[in-house]
């Protein structure tokens, strides 16, 4: 985020958030209101409250537009951060735990000295060879209702079992049991399936992670403890926005 770029690392705690009022209150709100004509489809009404399907598509929208005001923001899992200062930064709480959307002065939960943002980030971590994509790091993960890449998971899967009958106990079923010796090897021949679909892929040794573009990535646990395939939609287990690799 280039307004962002323009304020130091944090590199110290954070001293003290009390509620002291809010600063960013009316760019907040505007950035929110900015989403919602945005991205209409992300917001479902229910019965006077309003539900957001996609948490984590809203609170990157909302950052992405607190950037072009001039604001750095970020998410601490919990709140949205906002300053355009070194020395403070305004926490705002976006949504409730059960998803619904939050537009009143409440949101406004404390003022923290000095500002807990920008944070340093993470190592990126790696992505398939012949990736043409930059590394990327995700803002938040979330279960999304509508699951974008499950068709090619699904074909890639049957491909590695295909070509690959001597990693299963019965290839004609349709979750075989992986053979001892082959969970690695099993992960990287879907990983190359993926590839040939167009994809940039990883395993980090529970789940696989897989993107076409940055903006956000899924991930499917294609394995079961009892060490057979695991298919179908019961394979997703989360979006990151943006892609999280």
């Amino acid at each position: 985020m280039s307004s962002c770029a323009k304020l130091p690392l944090v590199t110290q705690d954070v001293g003290n958030c009390p509620m002291e009022g809010p600063n960013f209150l009316p760019q907040v709100l505007t950035a929110i209101a900015q989403v919602r004509s945005q991205q209409p489809e992300i917001f479902q009404d229910a019965g006077g409250n309003t539900l957001v399907v996609s948490p984590g598509r809203f609170l990157v929208g909302v950052i992405d537009n607190l950037d072009r005001m001039g604001l750095c923001a970020g998410f601490d899992t919990e709140e949205i951060q906002v300053t355009n200062a070194a020395s403070f930064n305004d926490q705002y709480h976006l949504l409730t735990s059960r998803g619904y959307l939050r537009t009143d002065p409440s949101i406004y939960r404390a003022t923290c000295h000095p500002s807990a943002v920008p944070t340093p980030h993470p190592p990126f971590h790696p992505a398939n060879p012949g990736c043409s994509l930059p590394s990327s790091l995700e803002t938040t993960c979330d279960f999304e209702p509508q699951i974008m890449y499950v068709a090619d998971v699904e074909s890639s899967l049957d491909q590695v079992i295909r070509e690959h009958p001597e990693a299963f106990d019965n290839p004609q079923a349709y979750t075989p049991r992986v053979n001892d010796g082959y969970l690695n090897i099993y992960h990287q021949w879907f990983i190359d399936a993926m590839v040939k679909r167009g994809y940039c892929a990883w395993w980090d040794s529970e789940e696989v992670q897989v993107k076409k573009e940055n903006r956000f990535s899924e991930h499917y646990k294609i394995f079961l403890s009892d060490g057979h395939v695991r298919r179908g939609n019961d394979s997703y287990r989360s979006t990151c926005w943006p892609a999280a690799f």
